[in-house]
């Protein structure tokens, strides 16, 4: 997990291909005009769900958020407005999957607690990798991000 300023984003370049397109797509998106949903860059691989989330406890429960894991995706999120809780644990010690894992959409959820959560604020971004179990949304404020 990593969790950093956008304006910043060119020191983990280096991790993976696709986070040049990632992080260029983040800072030339317009946030302020957006629909929420799915959006597709020209690559395959890299897309963002765009999110403005105003009632954060129809996502997550906050006293028990759903942690997630991928096998297929680095999880990148950025928050453009507002605050994101997000939840972590480390996927190996994951013990309570919540049903089997969906290949189509490369997500399972697991009930356990997380270890401890951060906060990224507006312009910040952090990044799962498919080790992280995470459980996004904890936050209690006007949220609008991209992941």
């Amino acid at each position: 997990m990593i969790l950093y300023s956008i304006e910043n984003s060119n020191v983990y370049l280096p991790l993976n291909s696709n986070f040049k397109l990632a992080f260029d797509f983040i800072k030339a998106f317009d946030f302020k005009n957006c629909i929420e949903g799915r959006h597709d860059t020209f690559e395959e691989d890299v897309f963002a769900l765009v999110m403005d989330v105003e009632d954060i406890n129809s996502y997550n429960n906050q006293e028990n958020p759903k942690l997630e894991i991928h096998n297929k995706y680095i999880d990148i999120h950025f928050v453009a407005e507002g605050k994101e809780v997000i939840g972590w644990k480390s996927r190996v010690n994951c013990s309570f999957p919540e049903g089997h894992f969906n290949n189509e959409d490369d997500y399972q959820l697991f009930l356990d607690k997380p270890q401890f959560k951060v906060q990224a604020k507006t312009r910040e971004f952090v990044i799962f990798y498919p080790e992280d179990a995470h459980a996004p949304l904890i936050s209690t404020e006007r949220l609008k991000k991209w992941s």
